[in-house]
């Protein structure tokens, strides 16, 4: 069951929750329902990062901060709900090139600036990547 916050998603009972696994979504889908806060949210991706949202792709930092000015264009206020995350390891787990890759979940209410309102389901993909002891930067989301 997911969580009342509508940031933290419910994880499978058999994951050992990575705190920062958690962190790091909910920190990262408020920063993107905000919309002053642009320059964060492409801090988010590392700099070769690519990202899919829909039909639109975006590699690497300008790409991806263009990719976010356009997410707005149309949007007044944009609220992401997150369900479910689906984790899975792929790897041996004694390397660093292991990764663990997130499966998510959720709802997105949009209210356009022409004032329509909208809610659609939504699923996306991350690979995660912690750099400098930061609780993370995605290296690819998808969604």
């Amino acid at each position: 069951m997911a969580s009342s916050h509508r940031y933290t998603p419910a994880f499978p009972s058999d994951h050992t929750l990575y705190w920062k696994v958690e962190y790091f979504i909910a920190k990262f889908y408020a920063t993107s329902d905000d919309a002053s806060k642009n320059e964060e949210w492409v801090d988010y991706f590392l700099p070769d990062a690519t990202v899919i949202i829909g039909d639109k792709m975006a590699k690497g930092t300008e790409e991806i901060r263009r990719l976010r000015q356009g997410m707005w264009e149309q949007v007044e206020t944009r609220r992401h709900r997150l369900e479910k995350v689906f984790p899975a390891s792929f790897g041996t787990g004694d390397s660093e090139e292991d990764v663990i890759e997130y499966m998510l979940h959720g709802s997105l209410g949009l209210v356009m600036k022409n004032g329509e309102q909208q809610t659609v389901s939504w699923a996306g993909r991350a690979v995660l990547k912690e750099v400098d002891g930061n609780p993370f930067d995605p290296s690819l989301i998808k969604g």
